[in-house]
């Protein structure tokens, strides 16, 4: 049984047509789970390692989460221009989101990867 004590804030990043601006909306989601781990491989230069990121919000509803999108372990609202003032949170890019609905409601959920 995975544990669903996280809250997690999703910043989707959308284009305001009237500034010819970015926007970054942050949504606040309960009922979450954070799992990150370190990876490694094998590149030119050598062994190259980073964090990956597996977080499942659990809601049977849409979620507003994209590649691209920044994803920030607990309640962060505040406004932003771009990720670089989401500094001292942790966080990582959305580089995948899977849609898990399916089977018993209870454990219906969005898997969301990145680094």
């Amino acid at each position: 049984m995975l544990v669903a004590d996280e809250t997690v804030t999703v910043y989707h990043k959308t284009y305001n047509r009237e500034t010819r601006l970015d926007q970054w909306v942050p949504t606040v989601y309960p009922g979450a789970s954070w799992y990150g781990k370190q990876a490694a491989s094998v590149g030119d230069s050598g062994l190259n390692t980073a964090d990956e990121y597996t977080v499942r919000i659990f809601t049977g509803d849409e979620i507003s989460a994209s590649v691209g999108d920044v994803l920030v372990r607990g309640e962060v609202v505040r406004e932003i221009t771009g990720p670089a003032q989401l500094e001292g949170t942790e966080r990582f890019v959305v580089t995948a989101v899977r849609d898990n609905r399916r089977g018993l409601p209870s454990l219906y959920h969005w898997r969301v990867e990145g680094k």
